[in-house]
């Protein structure tokens, strides 16, 4: 059992930006101050939002914490957290109960499942019942109601009463609703995608759901059901009983303001449903090496990405076979499949850039190395994907490719603080060119507890622009001096050592330049095993 120290220090470091992200967005030092920073409970900020493309091309709305109260809700997770794994024991259909490991475990703040357990649920499903029923929530996070995490800790209607009884407000699960609301200028609906302490807030209320599901006389019991946070599985005898379960999965996520995702929901019978092993293809490769490896693993790479439309197959073959395919002596072949693959896929920049980096770092940034970026840049922001946007900003600050004025202006119009903040980071660097004086007007009068926060503390704390549009930390616009507090010691939410823009930098990875710039690897160093059962989400 970790202790609160442990988990509020993960939380703090490991676990307060969406894992979506390029290295540089990164806590530094921020647990440091987990003793002396003190924003007032009732401080109310806004979160940083911005679409972000999932590794099909959709766009989905993630969101960066004010980190004042991101601190705030993390230090109550923390001191509450038997109470809220007491919450989580209502459940025993979930495959993805959030864990705290040690504070020295790599990783995020909490343990995701991995690929491989989450295969593991699904065949025995499959295996226990003939037919299979796939449910799914719409808009899980954007539509969680903030006042049910009282009705998921205590049930719906005791909490009602309580409210009803004005004695709601003493209960701990009231506190955490309100520090939650609190991360959005104390709206009451959706919670933001990428934070852990979002995903620990969800499995709560999914536990209460899982709970009322499989109460007495519901048809429905705990081994008939397994989900992956809001992608459940049912298994069912025939269509009937199908047709109750959807039944009642929707009347209970509808108590809880919650509603069902009618482009999700499938039936399938015995073979129809498999649980995805499409890993095992990838077994042909295990006696091939040079450029027959290379043809042979993107054959197999587009043929199953298109067949498996559910699975990031593209993220997890180039992961898993990173260092080979970083080793490989065909160097340029490689380059021309990933460059290839991002132009078919530009929003997967975040599974092709730690590879493609790679072989064009060390070199002198040609034209090809150039368009490529800039087109990313144009792409991205034409389709407001700025996730995606920043790791084409990151390959050109990564391989100092300049920007002229036209280019940047496209990712100023897209108004995004991490977009921003990048722009001025470049331009810092003498490589990205624009028109200061937007960047300046747009903040001139922004305030430390809005959805500027990142770029009015991280500029102005490196001193990129001293203007009064930035120069802001610990003046009127820092009440409590929250982030005179945070400069003070050293506190950082971007990171710009060489590390961070390095393919060192790309955790989890395992990678260095030496895999690029080595010998090539000895015959029969694939195995399989070396990369089954990862623990990475993929989604």
């Amino acid at each position: 059992m970790t202790s609160p120290t442990t988990r509020l220090i993960r939380l703090l470091d490991r676990g307060f930006y969406p894992a979506e992200l390029p290295p540089p967005f990164a806590t530094r030092r921020y647990s440091d101050v987990r003793g002396t920073f003190a924003p007032p409970n009732g401080y109310a900020g806004s979160t940083l939002f911005f679409d972000g493309a999932t590794f099909r091309g959709h766009l989905r709305k993630f969101g960066v914490i004010n980190p004042a109260n991101y601190f705030i809700l993390s230090r109550y997770i923390s001191q509450r957290w038997t109470e809220i794994s007491q919450t989580y024991d209502l459940s025993s259909c979930s495959g993805t109960r959030p864990k705290f490991p040690a504070r020295s475990a790599p990783g995020r703040a909490i343990q995701s499942a991995s690929l491989a357990n989450k295969r593991k649920g699904q065949a025995h499903l499959a295996s226990m019942y003939p037919v299979i029923l796939s449910l799914d929530i719409n808009r899980y996070y954007g539509s969680i109601y903030t006042h049910s995490i009282p009705w998921a800790v205590l049930g719906k209607e005791p909490a009602k009463a309580m409210f009803a009884n004005n004695t709601l407000n003493t209960h701990w699960s009231a506190s955490l609703d309100r520090f939650t609301r609190n991360c959005n200028q104390r709206q009451t609906v959706g919670l933001p995608i990428g934070p852990d302490t979002s995903r620990i807030i969800s499995e709560m209320i999914l536990s209460r759901i899982d709970n009322e599901l499989t109460a007495s006389g519901s048809g429905l019991a705990s081994p008939r059901i397994y989900h992956n946070i809001d992608d459940y599985q049912f298994g069912c005898f025939d269509v009937q009983a199908t047709e109750n379960a959807q039944s009642r999965f929707v009347r209970t996520i509808t108590k809880y303001e919650l509603r069902f995702n009618d482009f999700k929901t499938s039936i399938d019978h015995g073979l129809d449903f498999h649980p995805c092993n499409f890993q095992r293809f990838f077994d042909a490769l295990a006696n091939t090496s040079g450029r027959n490896f290379v043809e042979h693993f993107f054959e197999i790479l587009y043929q199953l990405d298109g067949r498996y439309p559910q699975v990031n197959v593209i993220g997890y073959a180039l992961k898993r076979f990173a260092q080979l395919l970083a080793r490989n002596p065909e160097k340029g072949l490689v380059r021309e499949y990933l460059q290839r693959l991002i132009f078919a896929a530009p929003h997967q920049a975040r599974w092709i850039f730690p590879l493609l980096l790679g072989f064009y770092k060390g070199k002198p940034p040609n034209t090809e190395i150039r368009r490529l970026i800039h087109w990313g840049i144009e792409v991205c922001s034409r389709r407001n994907d700025v996730g995606s946007l920043l790791w084409y900003l990151y390959a050109a600050l990564f391989l100092d490719v300049r920007l002229n004025g036209s280019q940047c202006g496209q990712c100023i119009g897209i108004a995004n603080g991490m977009v921003d903040l990048m722009l001025y980071h470049g331009r810092d660097r003498g490589i990205f060119t624009f028109n200061v004086n937007r960047l300046r007007s747009r903040y001139a009068a922004s305030r430390f507890h809005s959805d500027a926060w990142l770029p009015l503390y991280e500029i102005g704390r490196r001193g990129w622009d001293a203007t009064a549009a930035f120069n802001k930390i610990g003046g009127q616009a820092d009440p409590n001096m929250l982030y005179a507090h945070l400069m003070v010691n050293n506190v950082e939410f971007y990171l710009t050592e060489p590390r961070y823009f390095s393919v060192e930098g790309f955790d989890g990875w395992n990678l260095t330049q030496g895999h690029f710039d080595g010998p090539p690897p000895p015959q029969g160093i694939f195995n399989l095993n070396d990369w089954l059962g990862d623990g990475e989400n993929y989604d």
